[in-house]
């Protein structure tokens, strides 16, 4: 799989924009993931002992933490790890290898739906421009452009881990 050809500059609006909204990447996390429950309640099953109270996640509740920390812990390195990695980014393949093969897994077993990548997708992207647009760090007028360049790079990520969604399972 071939990763979008980023340009030098474009390489530097990414790291630039991470670098204005790094410091809250617990929160993007942890909002990244209360809003994929809300696009997709159908998911829950996955986190049968998590809480929800009035249809959202309690996230004072012991599960959604430990569930959310382990979520911007992973999703965290992904973006982090992929702005990082820019010039070099076949770097990220053994994480992006071993999230491909623990949602294989449950993709297998029947628990994990494939459409649920484009709905991680748009939440992060929606709640990137979010933070982003609440970011005094970081230009307004940049904004669009460096919420296309995380599409596009975290469209590569996601390929990558289906790509190896089945290694080593069927």
């Amino acid at each position: 799989m071939d990763w979008y050809p980023f340009s030098e500059s474009e390489k530097e609006q990414l790291l630039r924009s991470w670098k204005a909204i790094e410091s809250q990447k617990q929160a993007i996390g942890c909002d990244i993931y209360e809003m994929i429950f809300n696009q997709c309640p159908e998911g829950r099953k996955l986190f049968p002992k998590m809480k929800f109270v009035n249809g959202k996640p309690d996230r004072k509740g012991c599960e959604f933490a430990f569930q959310a920390m382990r979520f911007v812990q992973a999703s965290g390195s992904v973006f982090e790890g992929a702005v990082m990695s820019l010039d070099n980014l076949p770097a990220l393949d053994p994480i992006l290898d071993n999230l491909g093969r623990r949602h294989g897994k449950l993709e297998v077993n029947g628990k994990f739906r494939t459409y649920y990548w484009s709905t991680f997708l748009e939440c992060s992207i929606c709640i990137l421009r979010k933070t982003l647009t609440s970011c005094r760090k970081f230009p307004l007028k940049e904004i669009d452009s460096a919420i296309i360049l995380w599409r596009y790079l975290l469209r590569d990520v996601m390929k990558k881990i289906k790509t190896n969604n089945f290694d080593d399972i069927l």
